[in-house]
């Protein structure tokens, strides 16, 4: 909703497509976003099966997602740093709006 997305991709090959047409960013960070998904996935998973740390709502994977963005902004070149943290603000504050609304 953030991007103005209509529909969602169900493979990779969807996904770099569809983000290449919503989104004018590098190859690079497009590459950086799924593998930031995927890696917040797997490590929410790990705390839910091992830990027993349930997840709440989806906006807690959106803002455990945009920690990561920041993080991992420091690794890239300095215009794609500026998309990366532009960007994870701009979906952190989607995600919160909709969360407010769930409530």
């Amino acid at each position: 909703m953030t991007i103005g997305a209509r529909s969602r991709p169900g493979f990779f090959a969807q996904y770099f497509w569809w983000i290449s047409q919503l989104l004018p960013i590098s190859r690079n960070l497009q590459t950086v976003g799924v593998a930031e998904i995927c890696w917040v996935i797997w490590k929410l998973r790990i705390h839910a099966c091992f830990e027993k740390k349930l997840i709440r709502s989806p906006a807690e994977i959106v803002c455990y997602s945009c920690a990561f963005m920041m993080y991992w902004a420091g690794l890239q070149s300095e215009n794609d740093q500026t998309n990366l943290l532009a960007g994870s603000v701009a979906l952190q504050q989607e995600a919160l709006h909709h969360h407010v609304a769930q409530s």
